[in-house]
């Protein structure tokens, strides 16, 4: 017998062999037991009625008449926090600075402080809880693309203090010339340059 007869004898031996494993095994393998399945919590299904049957269906009209007042009912739209005050706010906002010699040097001091302060817009509130710091109210105030949160008393940029905060407005004192700014809330986006 040559070397490549001895490898297919030995190849047609294996494939008998396995051959006769998987007979084996395909015959002695007993069929897996089949249990009926039984509701062991719950309650017990029932068979659904059929379709034909009134009984079971009921018009609730008053969900119906509740769906439709909702539907109709007129929608406002929400109030945009991250708006621009209006000019006529901005008014409001400065009628309590006072009035001031338009020719002094003080008075230009202060005119180029409150343009600083009026570039700050106020755009939320935020109350911590009330037992926990006596200081806990938070205001979000920008200027440009700058975002600060602040509280009352603390310095922003050096030189503007944050004097006091409520739901409507934020009072900003700059330190060096003692003007007070008022800023509302803002109702548009900043306008971006």
């Amino acid at each position: 017998m040559t070397t490549n007869q001895m490898k297919i004898a030995a190849l047609v031996v294996l494939g008998l062999l396995w051959g006769g494993i998987l007979a084996w095994e395909w015959l002695t393998v007993e069929e897996p037991v089949r249990v009926p399945l039984a509701n062991v919590s719950g309650p017990a299904s029932t068979p659904r009625a059929t379709r034909g049957t009134v009984d079971g269906l009921h018009v609730q009209l008053d969900l119906l008449a509740a769906a439709r007042t909702q539907r109709e009912m007129t929608f406002t739209t929400p109030r945009n926090i991250f708006a621009l005050p209006h000019l006529d706010d901005l008014g409001v906002a400065r009628t309590n600075e006072p009035e001031l010699d338009p020719g002094s040097e003080q008075a230009l001091r202060q005119q180029a402080a409150l343009a600083g302060l009026a570039q700050f817009h106020y755009l939320g509130f935020v109350r911590m809880e009330e037992g926990w710091r006596k200081k806990s109210e938070l205001a979000v105030l920008t200027k440009n693309d700058d975002l600060h949160v602040v509280r009352t008393g603390e310095t922003v940029e050096d030189h503007i203090v944050v004097k006091a905060i409520t739901q409507e407005s934020v009072t900003l004192q700059d330190r060096q010339s003692r003007v007070e700014h008022t800023v509302l809330l803002s109702e548009e986006a900043p306008l971006q340059p």
